[in-house]
């Protein structure tokens, strides 16, 4: 913008300034000799690179310095404007124009050039260049010679800020060459992979920082090398080989949610946020590692049904899924191998209960009792052993980190689907493993996880926010705090996370009554009626209860005495009893940095889980952290997660290998034979 401002409009007043005050050759020549010394202490004091000047620019340089004849054209005189300026002069001013050009992105940044013709003067190849003729003593001056031709730049490229790797997200625009070769701007090379074809590179290619000027180096790549738990494997000596599958969660971002939140994905490459790119990359992430069984979420309803499910089929899935309810057009989906299992039965979970207040969200969850198949052996009449089914449970929970309430009614209603389905499966003859896969928006040793994992909290008088950890709210003057029981007892769940008709069975001649019931009777004709040999004791039973008159004392909403069971609640404290472990630690071995799983918005975390069934070993302290041996179905390897630190080095979530927000989890696993 400056050079534009010299060339086109200071230039021709100079002119008609110097023409009117007509200035002494002394003065010209002092001024020429301070601007000569002030560029020799500047170029001394930092190099500076120079670029030759095209022909109209010389033309209007020497304009500007000797001031020239205003009424003859640039076209008129033609390539004679070169031999007309001093070699000296003219390599002065091309070094005032070459650091006006650099000094501009450096005090205002890419994000301040306005006008793009002008950043393109010192980014351009160049365009002249001396001939080498006339270089000794006693030769004529150094005739400018055009150098070979260039074409003129086309395609687009992202530069960074010169700043750390973690903010380069802020992107403009610059020239770039037709071939795919990004210009060099103040040494440093920024290369772009391309995306849905552009600069013809590969599309699974990362962003790669080199190791110049202010950017961070990064020689490395997302990598994720298979890690295998030998002691594990170990303990398989002498039991037979067990039955091997492996299991993904993977939450894909939804495009609708996506573009509904683009704030949070403003340091991504607009390419890489297009669904046509994203939808391959993650095909290309299901052939890589190629799951027996994934337990997606935030899969869009249309894309499930016009991509995903045919895609899935071809490669020999059957998919199930369930919407979320409301308007939301996204939900999960439970794909798995037709060879390797099949699908006993398929129940979707609905948050959603208007009568219940923390149940007031459109979440949901899927369950799958999945048998395994029998491997295919050319001895047909061989016993094959067997196995037992699986369980799998995908979910994805609130979001919201302040309503920890309805994060854990959510997680007791699917506590509860899970095991009614394992009691319909067979109960305790029958033992079903459980496979707990999703989004759960809660962070490691959270109250939320603990839970899961050690069967029990106690959640009375406990911040809401702190139950998932996601954002720490310890500043707020009145946060909104938990007291029971979470949920009225009209939903049927148990503080054991179990519905009623499961947790109790009926005795033979013994009822038992809830107190919903019980208080709906208290103005029954039985309850009015005086006792014969109750004790008159003054303001205590002399008194007659008299009904409200609404009519409430004969309407009882509450089943039958006989039909209900009773229903223990506690005011303070949930468990459940599946012994549910996870597959991580949480924590890199080799550094101990913490492991996370989506990482966007400015900060990573980890939200996303695999637990499975597990053994629980006795606890001899009788508190703190439950320990926990492999049962019938013991884990044999996983993909290792990345630290935060590893994810920014790809410039976050999604990029150019990873079209999610969040990472893939997935785990192999060995399922012994029944007994």
């Amino acid at each position: 913008m400056v050079g534009a401002l010299l060339c086109y409009v200071l230039a021709p007043l100079a002119q008609l300034i110097r023409r009117i005050t007509g200035p002494s050759i002394d003065e010209e020549d002092d001024a020429a000799e301070r601007c000569s010394e002030s560029l020799r202490v500047e170029t001394d004091a930092r190099p500076v690179a120079w670029v030759p000047l095209g022909k109209d620019q010389t033309a209007l340089l020497q304009e500007w310095l000797h001031g020239g004849p205003g009424g003859e054209s640039v076209e008129e005189r033609g390539a004679n404007v070169d031999a007309e300026i001093p070699p000296r002069e003219a390599e002065e001013a091309a070094m005032t124009w070459q650091q006006a050009g650099d000094q501009q992105p450096a005090a205002a940044g890419w994000g301040d050039i306005e006008e793009p013709s002008v950043s393109a003067w010192h980014l351009s190849a160049p365009a002249w260049t001396p001939s080498s003729q006339g270089a000794k003593e006693g030769t004529p001056p150094p005739v400018w010679l055009p150098a070979a031709a260039q074409e003129a730049p086309s395609g687009w490229q992202h530069p960074p800020h010169q700043q750390h790797h973690q903010n380069a997200s802020a992107i403009d625009w610059q020239f770039m060459s037709p071939h795919g070769t990004p210009q060099p701007v103040g040494g440093t090379m920024w290369h772009v992979p391309g995306a849905l074809g552009m600069n013809e590179a590969p599309p699974n290619m990362l962003w790669q920082f080199q190791n110049e000027g202010n950017i961070t180096t990064n020689s490395g790549q997302l990598t994720r090398t298979w890690e295998n738990t030998t002691q594990r494997q170990g303990e398989d000596a002498g039991e037979g080989s067990p039955f091997e599958f492996t299991v993904m969660s993977y939450n894909i971002l939804s495009q609708d949610l996506l573009e509904t939140n683009c704030d949070l994905y403003s340091h991504c490459q607009p390419e890489f946020l297009k669904w046509e790119f994203r939808f391959q990359n993650i095909m290309q992430e299901f052939d890589t590692w190629d799951p027996d069984i994934m337990c997606l979420q935030e899969v869009q309803e249309n894309h499930y049904h016009q991509q995903f499910q045919p895609a899935l089929q071809l490669r020999g899935y059957e998919c199930i899924y369930k919407r979320r309810t409301g308007i939301k057009t996204d939900g999960c989906a439970v794909c798995f191998k037709r060879d390797r299992f099949s699908l006993v039965s398929q129940h979707p979970v609905e948050y959603f209960r208007p009568i219940v207040e923390t149940l007031n969200r459109d979440n949901v969850a899927l369950l799958a009792l999945l048998r395994p198949a029998p491997p295919q052996t050319p001895d047909s009449g061989q016993d094959h052993p067997t196995l037992p089914d699986i369980l799998v449970a995908n979910t994805h929970l609130i979001f919201n980190p302040r309503r920890g309430d309805i994060k854990l009614t959510q997680l007791a209603v699917l506590l509860a689907e899970i095991q009614q389905l394992l009691q319909a499966a067979g109960g305790d003859a029958k033992p079903c493993p459980v496979i707990l896969c999703g989004d759960l928006n809660s962070v490691p040793e959270s109250p939320l996880y603990k839970l899961i994992r050690n069967g029990e909290l106690y959640y009375y008088g406990m911040p809401t926010w702190k139950v998932s950890c996601q954002e720490d709210s310890s500043h707020q003057v009145c946060p909104r705090k938990l007291y029971g029981p979470l949920w009225p007892s009209l939903l049927r769940i148990t503080d054991s996370c179990q519905y009623v008709g499961v947790c109790e069975k009926k005795t033979p001649g013994l009822l038992r009554y809830g107190r919903e019931f019980l208080l709906q009777l208290r103005y029954s004709a039985p309850a009015l009626q005086r006792p014969e040999h109750l004790e008159l004791i003054a303001g205590v039973t002399d008194s007659i209860p008299e009904p409200p008159g609404d009519g409430s004392e004969r309407y009882v909403s509450v089943p039958e005495p006989e039909d209900e069971l009773f229903c223990k609640r506690s005011p303070t404290t949930i468990r459940h009893n599946l012994h549910l472990t996870s597959v991580y630690s949480h924590y890199q071995p080799d550094t101990g940095r913490p492991e996370v799983t989506t990482c966007s918005s400015g900060y990573g975390l980890t939200v996303d889980y695999i637990f499975y069934s597990a053994q629980p070993l006795p606890d001899k302290s009788g508190k703190g952290r439950r320990r926990y041996q492999d049962g019938a179905l013991k884990l044999l390897g996983r993909l290792p997660l990345l630290s935060e630190h590893d994810v920014w080095m790809a410039n976050g979530l999604p990029n150019a290998l990873c079209s999610s927000d969040h990472l893939s989890l997935l785990a192999r696993f060995g399922l012994q034979p029944c007994g």
